[in-house]
Order: structure tokens, then C-alpha cells, then sequence
């Protein structure tokens, strides 16, 4: 049985999207895959049973058979936290081991999947670092490229932390502009340390799209019009908080937008919905004018109104936009054309030990 260990360094690096496309890839090929996510920290009830909700995603679009507690061993829910704070619950490496072994059995290749970094799982003694040696995995670390400099030190401390259990390294998130770059200058750099890279994924919009009704559902809000323009999906959200001359520039530049304001700006409101604007939030718990309703109603622009202050909005909606969701398969379906386009999978599976 071989397996591949995705971690990266932060949020936002694309590992849930990446574990799903190697999934399909695999499968495909004809392996049998298993999937595993020794620690949780997005509690879900399924069917009355406690696990993460990368584990239900997963379980359901790859069809897997394994039960969810050995897919998810631990799961940090309110409950559990409680608990390690007040000393209750140690270490947790020999369920994780025990859990991991059964699920291996009869896999061609396991996917596993890290936290949000390779410190999270610490406070159970099973951080990332631990992980590869507890579980004897190599590491494909996958991570967004901010700038040259901050990417090339993220991996060489990596690899510091990690030795030859580091295994490749695929980044995501890079500027069109900046493509170009990375494949010539930052990639040949990395490689030139001993660290295999198989490509860089461009940024793409689409990939970080939400759709009205995931915004909706996230915030807890309430639709007041335009109900059947909630499948509308939106790349770009923005707070509508400044004078309207500066506002109505700023909503000109930025396209498939949710603008999230208060509900007695209907400047700003009215504003947004002469540019290119898929739904509009307005917080505290306060309706806006008929004025504004009639002007969305004849846009067709859905309002949403929640009981949430700004800053909460936009904290839920960070956290949704994050999260892979079952809605989310055309994402998966564009991932896919992403990845087979622009990374070296053939190199990946051999340096791996993936064999069909």
C-alpha cells in the first residue's frame, strides 16, 4: 500500500481540492483508494455518527466503504476541546495508528490529509510532523504562492522540519502574470535544493467562487427578493462602508461581487446594482426601503438580510469560501482541467510509487 500525505503551510492552499482530483485520478486508474483525516477540526453529524466534514465529503464522492471513524479518528468538536483543556485526553497517535492501519488494508494508495498547517493537531500531539513518521508517509506539500521569496522560504523550512519525508511540492494560486516567472526562475530554484516540484496551478477565480444561497445558508440570512438567482455564483466580496463617489469606482472595478453593507446605506445599495453585482448582504437584522427592493427585484439581485455585524459576515463567509461542498463539483470538474494542464502527474506517481 502507498500513500501521499498533503499538507501545506496555511489556509487556502487548495489540499481539500487536491485530495479530490488525485481521488478521481487514482480511481480512474483503477486503484482503490482510501481516505484518511487522522484529525478533524470541521465537526458533523452524519446519520447520528460524529466526524469532519472533509471525511463526509469525501466518503460520499470518492463512494467509500470505510466507516467514518476510521476515515476521521478524531474529531476537535466543543465537546472534545473541553476535555484536553481540563486534561482529560493526551495524546491521541496510537487511535490515529490503530485507525490508519485498518483502513490501509486492501488500499492501493491511502490519501491522507493534514491540517491547516503542520503545527495543527499539536494540541493532541499529532501535528503534522509527528503524522509522517507516526504513519511512515512522504509528503506533497501543496501551497498558494504569495511572492518569491516568502514561497522559496516556506519550503526550505519544510524541508528542514521534514528531511526526505518531504517528498514534492505543487503551487497553486499563482498570478497569470507571474506564471511565467515561477516556472522559469522560482521552480528551477526549489528543484536546484533537491526538492522536486511538479507544477504550478494559475489563480482562478472560479475556484473561489461561492454561490448565493452557500452565502446565504453560512451567514444564517434571510432572502427578502429575487429567490430564483441564488445558484449565481460570486468570485469577490466586498464591504460597502465609505463615501459613495469612492464606493461607486470601487464596485466598478470589482466584477461577480456580493457587497456587504448596513441596511441604511441605500446609496450604497443602489450603487452596487449598476455594476456587476450577484447578490447584496445587509447586516444587523435591518430591512432596506422599498425602493431598494424594487430596484433589486427589477435587477435581479438577491438581498439577503442577517443579525451578524460586518466583521462576522465576512468571517463566515471566509470560512465558506475554504470549504469544499457537495454543490461544488463543477469547481472540482475545473480543478481537474487545471491540474492535468499544468502538473507533471506522471513524475508525481513515480516519485511516489503509485503504480496501476
Amino acid at each position: 500500500m502507498k500513500s501521499i500525505f498533503i499538507n501545506s503551510i496555511g489556509v487556502k492552499s487548495g489540499k481539500s481540492l487536491l485530495a479530490w482530483a488525485l481521488g478521481l485520478i487514482f480511481e480512474k486508474e483503477g486503484l482503490k483508494v482510501g481516505y484518511f483525516k487522522p484529525v478533524g477540526v470541521q465537526p458533523e453529524v452524519v446519520d447520528g455518527v460524529l466526524t469532519d466534514h472533509d471525511a463526509h465529503l469525501m466518503k460520499n464522492v470518492l463512494k467509500l466503504k470505510d466507516p467514518y471513524h476510521l476515515i476521521c479518528p478524531v474529531v476537535l468538536n466543543h465537546d472534545t476541546i473541553f476535555a484536553i483543556f481540563r486534561r482529560k485526553v493526551g495524546s491521541v497517535l496510537k487511535e490515529i495508528e490503530d485507525s490508519y492501519r485498518k483502513l490501509s488494508i486492501d488500499k492501493d494508495i491511502v490519501i491522507i490529509k493534514g491540517g491547516n498547517s503542520f503545527f495543527e493537531g499539536s494540541i493532541v500531539g499529532a501535528n503534522g510532523v509527528t503524522l509522517t513518521k507516526v504513519l511512515n508517509t512522504k509528503v506533497l506539500l501543496v501551497d498558494r504562492f504569495v511572492n518569491d521569496v516568502t514561497f522559496v522560504d516556506n519550503v526550505r523550512f519544510i524541508k528542514e522540519l521534514l528531511g526526505d519525508r518531504l517528498q514534492g511540492v505543487i503551487i497553486t494560486q499563482v498570478m497569470p502574470e507571474k506564471i511565467d516567472y515561477v516556472g522559469n526562475v522560482v521552480i528551477p530554484f526549489i528543484e536546484g535544493d533537491g526538492i522536486p516540484v511538479y507544477g504550478a496551478i494559475p489563480e482562478d477565480k472560479f475556484l473561489g467562487a461561492i454561490s448565493i444561497r452557500k452565502a446565504c445558508e453560512v451567514v444564517a440570512g434571510e432572502v427578502i427578493c429575487c429567490k430564483d438567482k441564488l445558484e449565481e455564483l460570486a468570485t469577490n466580496y466586498v464591504i460597502g462602508a465609505m463615501d459613495l463617489e469612492l464606493a461607486i469606482n470601487y464596485f466598478r472595478r470589482i466584477n461577480n461581487k456580493i457587497v456587504i453593507t448596513g441596511a441604511d446605506r441605500s446609496d450604497l445599495q443602489i450603487a452596487a446594482m449598476e455594476t456587476s453585482t450577484k447578490g447584496i448582504i445587509l447586516t444587523g437584522g435591518r430591512y432596506p426601503n422599498s425602493v431598494v427592493i424594487g430596484k433589486a427585484e427589477e435587477k435581479g439581485i438577491p438581498i439577503i438580510v442577517v443579525n451578524l455585524d460586518t466583521y462576522s459576515t465576512v468571517e463566515r463567509l471566509d470560512k465558506a469560501v475554504v470549504t469544499l461542498d457537495f454543490e461544488d463539483e463543477k469547481k472540482i470538474g475545473r480543478y481537474l482541467e487545471l491540474f492535468r494542464e499544468h502538473i507533471d502527474v506522471n513524475k508525481l506517481k513515480k516519485d511516489f510509487n503509485i503504480n496501476r
